[in-house]
């Protein structure tokens, strides 16, 4: 077989051998992928329930409707404190579209685009994707996996917090240091998933920086794919063209159910959610380390383990597809993530219920004894 133009998403092939073992009759339990389990809001579906019974679904503007923009705007002011206007905001049919138009726009209007290793795999995927350089920045267990801003040789530097794979936030003052290095693109489709810290803005310390978000983790609408992003006007012309040519506009329907979810009671209810994520996460983190499974980095924010399997492997990509099959519990090898020291670790979701994490605790035990 040729090889393929970019690298897959390993843990998507980790999901389809997962469905056919489901289809065998195994129970698989899914400690890999990362889509939260819990139901979208009921407010929401009743919105889009309106918005049916009374509109056709016809296109909207390419970067999205004006009253969607205007309460996301509303939203970075009571949570962050900062004031953004509307215009700078663009919705996009999920935050990956949005994320590629974003990347082709920076590394040809800015510069070089760095990004860490380990991270999120789509950030170097596609750049690659693009045909446009980037450059992985060595990221380390004994500085919690945090970007140093000495070590950025680029114009651009993208960052991901709360963390995929590692569960890390960078702090306010090193925010500030990156964004003083470079052009700042700061992934924070996890906010409102945090545990032990706030999880700040890259906006709340530069305006000249492009922030990515969505509706798919802390608002659970996976499925209705619908993202967004805030970036500076300059870019706006670019990017708008871009997403003319490419997506046409966001999906309708679901724009109009996403502005059911900020309102109050909404909120509330979804930031509730943390603390069923919360618990999730103590029980995997404890049982983890009880199997022999060292955490170099404990998660304050998303909902996944990045754990150092060293004890058990030399090789976790093959360690990964061995437990699968072994115990019916699915996870994501380190390959995933990058080169750096990443055949040393898997990565755990927590999108599960407790009771399924317990189940998967229990069978890696026997497996690894």
């Amino acid at each position: 077989m040729e090889k393929l133009l970019v690298e897959p998403f390993f843990v998507m092939k980790v999901l389809e051998r997962a469905k056919e073992l489901e289809k065998e009759g195994k129970e698989v339990i899914h400690l890999e992928i990362g889509e939260p389990d819990l139901p979208v809001p009921e407010r929401v579906k009743e919105r889009a329930k309106e918005f049916l019974s009374k509109f056709e679904q016809k296109y909207t503007e390419s970067t999205g409707i004006y009253p969607l923009k205007e309460a996301i705007a509303h939203y970075y002011e009571k949570t962050y404190g900062v004031k953004v206007e509307p215009e700078r905001v663009v919705i996009t049919p999920g935050s990956s579209p949005g994320l590629l138009a974003l990347l082709k726009v920076v590394r040809e209007r800015v510069g070089e685009i760095s990004y860490p290793d380990p991270g999120y795999p789509c950030y170097k995927n596609v750049l690659k994707f693009l045909n446009l350089k980037g450059r992985g920045v060595p990221i380390y267990p004994e500085e919690e996996f945090k970007v140093k801003a000495e070590r950025v040789e680029t114009h651009a530097l993208i960052v991901n917090s709360p963390s995929n794979p590692t569960g890390i936030i960078y702090s306010k003052e090193e925010l500030k240091a990156l964004s003083e290095k470079a052009f700042l693109i700061s992934d924070e489709i996890y906010h409102g998933l945090v545990y032990d810290e706030r999880a700040p803005s890259a906006l709340e310390v530069s305006n000249n920086c492009a922030v990515v978000n969505g509706f798919s983790k802390f608002f659970l609408m996976t499925g209705w794919r619908l993202g967004w992003m805030v970036v500076p006007k300059e870019l706006l012309p670019d990017i708008t063209a871009i997403l003319q040519n490419t997506v046409i506009s966001p999906p309708t329907l679901s724009q109009y159910a996403a502005l059911a979810c900020f309102e109050e009671e909404v909120l509330e209810e979804l930031s509730s959610n943390a603390e069923i994520f919360r618990k999730r996460r103590d029980v995997l983190l404890k049982g983890l380390k009880e199997l022999g499974f060292k955490i170099p980095a404990e998660p304050k924010g998303a909902f996944y383990i990045y754990a150092d399997a060293s004890r058990f492997t030399d090789d976790s990509f093959k360690f990964a597809f061995e437990v699968l099959e072994k115990t019916a519990v699915a996870i994501t090898p380190g390959r995933d993530f990058g080169e750096n020291q990443t055949e040393k670790f898997v990565r755990f979701s927590f999108c599960t219920s407790v009771e399924k994490i317990e189940e998967a605790l229990e069978r890696l035990r026997g497996f690894l004894a």
